[in-house]
């Protein structure tokens, strides 16, 4: 896919199902070699927190990344301004650049709603894009959903 047939938009309501799906699938797929089987049951569960999707999309800054063919292939959120909460990539279209255009577009808001740092809570799979961005680990963080230990980074980034 070229870059030239890509669009970011903003997410609309109408986007959830789609979002959804996809979130599901990379997680099954993209960071099944960083988590086992009960942690990402427990990971991709959490879409059926129905509140936490509506926050998303209604209270976020939330840009989608959108083939020609009108095919969602990615999507990333900023909340509060200046923390990510969310990069996901479809699990076909990893490695194209798509991560780092939807990262790039969130932290040019950020930057322009004048914060000085982003953070974010990022997986093991998603460190490494996350230093490649100018991300420091700030700690390492044991998270427990549902009686289930998911290991994560909590990281900052100075963007002033």
């Amino acid at each position: 896919m070229e870059m030239n047939e890509l669009t970011i938009r903003h997410g609309r309501l109408e986007d959830l199902e789609e979002l959804q799906k996809l979130f599901v699938g990379t997680i099954s797929t993209i960071c099944s070699k960083d988590y086992d089987s009960e942690q990402i049951c427990v990971w991709t569960s959490s879409i059926e927190n129905k509140d936490r999707w509506l926050d998303i999309l209604t209270n976020q800054y939330l840009l989608v990344a959108q083939t020609k063919e009108y095919r969602i292939v990615g999507f990333g959120s900023l909340d509060k301004g200046d923390y990510i909460d969310l990069i996901y990539i479809h699990k076909d279209c990893q490695g194209q650049k798509i991560a780092s255009k939807i990262y790039d577009s969130l932290e040019k808001e950020a930057i322009r709603l004048g914060k000085m740092t982003l953070s974010s809570d990022v997986s093991i799979t998603a460190r490494q894009f996350f230093e490649r961005k100018g991300f420091n680990i700030i700690k390492e963080q044991r998270v427990l959903r549902q009686g289930v230990e998911l290991t994560n980074f909590k990281m900052e980034k100075e963007i002033f």
